[in-house]
């Protein structure tokens, strides 16, 4: 009779265990929110308003949130990432907190929209807009574009959880689109520069880099509204961002879209991710394939020499030339964007080598990169802000950093095969 009791509580107990284990706890994961909880604030703005920001810089030793000298504390560039993943791991997770945080910082994007439908970018110390640096102007540029991300990532995916906010967010988007017109002036018309035939219909004429955070918005904002008239939209920096792709099977960099001009850098280079986003709406084989082109060669060339900062290159009888070549600095940003593609090419082939491909490239945070330091601290959250040569890196951690960093790992983590090559490096580094 007792040993019968003693075994029923044991089994009580046990149950209880693994009910502690279960849906209220998280698995375990990379993905530690710490150091850009530290960066996310409540302040109080020049027309008396509150919102939520992320601080621009963080600096090494102590990570005390530093303001960015002549520009201000806070941007929409860094408040629109950070927004993107609050919302993507309150999703993932069903963490109430993380998807507060990532609507609040949304109602501060949506604050900053100027009357033509473009974004200001940076936020004073004294709370008030910056709206005399070129870098802080409402123009159809980087931070405007990065901003209409993060309210299609919402429009995708979180309408149902505040519909007030959705109205605002719909509106905002309803605006932004006329910006995205004016390219439609340009369409049709070349340039010529080192030897390559340029598009110059792209944002900021040539800029295929930022094409495809606009291209990636468009599609979000076509798959939660249906609206077919966004589809003519996409057209125009799909056929810009095809046009700057280098195609000489011969060349190292056979495969690879040219940033701006005859110019590659590495960060925000997110055309292949959002070529794949093209092709899961519109089935396009052409897009497809130029995607893989990029990722089946260039990609895989960059992990062989450890990643390269730019490159700029020329082309005379259809052969490809490097005129340039840079290693240094490398930062996150360069690396999120080729993991996000390396996933999108899994879902759209089941091809598992592009699965691997992501676990090889994400594990630079890990310290497989040219000096083998561990960029990313699981521990804390932290992202180192670069590697300056392979003997050096730059130990501040901003919001840039943290960001990408946590969003390379999130997404990451929801793909077994690349979660298991980005784990045993991170193993392997602590050996």
């Amino acid at each position: 009779m007792k040993r019968a009791l003693a075994l029923i509580l044991l089994g009580m107990a046990l149950s209880l265990w693994n009910c502690g284990r279960g849906g209220n706890e998280k698995p375990a994961t990379l993905v530690n929110l710490s150091h850009l909880n530290h960066l996310y604030d409540t302040v109080t703005l020049a027309d008396g308003r509150r919102a939520a920001i992320i601080h621009i810089y963080a600096e090494y030793p102590d990570y005390k949130p530093v303001e960015a000298k002549g520009e201000g504390f806070t941007c929409v560039d860094d408040i629109a990432r950070a927004a993107v993943f609050y919302l993507r791991y309150g999703r993932y997770f069903n963490d109430a907190e993380a998807l507060s945080r990532g609507r609040a910082l949304l109602r501060t994007v949506l604050s900053m929209q100027a009357d033509n439908g473009c974004f200001y970018n940076f936020i004073r110390s004294d709370g008030g807009i910056e709206k005399e640096n070129r870098n802080s102007q409402p123009l159809p540029d980087w931070w405007t574009w990065r901003a209409f991300l993060a309210l299609s990532e919402f429009g995708l995916h979180h309408t149902m959880q505040d519909s007030a906010l959705a109205d605002s967010v719909r509106g905002a988007i309803e605006n932004i689109l006329p910006c995205v017109s004016t390219l439609k002036q340009r369409a049709g018309r070349w340039g010529t520069i080192a030897g390559f035939q340029i598009p110059t219909w792209l944002p900021q004429k040539y800029g295929a880099d930022q094409a495809s955070i606009l291209l990636k918005a468009l599609a979000n904002t076509f798959k939660w509204t249906g609206d077919t008239a966004l589809l003519s939209l996409m057209r125009l920096p799909v056929r810009g961002i095809l046009a700057m792709q280098v195609k000489d099977a011969s060349a190292s960099v056979n495969g690879l879209f040219l940033s701006w001009e005859n110019f590659w850098h590495a960060y925000g280079n997110s055309q292949s991710d959002a070529l794949l986003d093209y092709f899961s709406i519109t089935k396009d084989s052409v897009a497809l394939q130029a995607a893989l082109r990029e990722i089946d060669n260039f990609y895989a060339y960059l992990t062989k020499v450890h990643y390269l900062h730019a490159l700029t290159l020329s082309r005379e009888n259809g052969h490809v030339s490097v005129e340039q070549r840079v290693q240094f600095e490398q930062i996150a940003y360069d690396i999120r964007p080729m993991i996000w593609a390396c996933l999108n090419a899994f879902r759209q082939t089941g091809q598992k080598k592009y699965a691997r491909l992501a676990g090889k490239i994400g594990s630079w945070f890990a310290g497989d990169n040219a000096g083998h330091f561990r960029m990313y601290d699981p521990n804390t959250g932290r992202c180192f802000d670069g590697i300056l040569n392979s003997q050096k890196i730059n130990l501040n951690s901003g919001a840039e950093s943290t960001v990408e960093a946590l969003l390379s790992l999130l997404e990451i983590e929801k793909n077994p095969t690349a979660a298991k090559f980005v784990n045993n490096a991170f193993k392997r580094e602590t050996q």
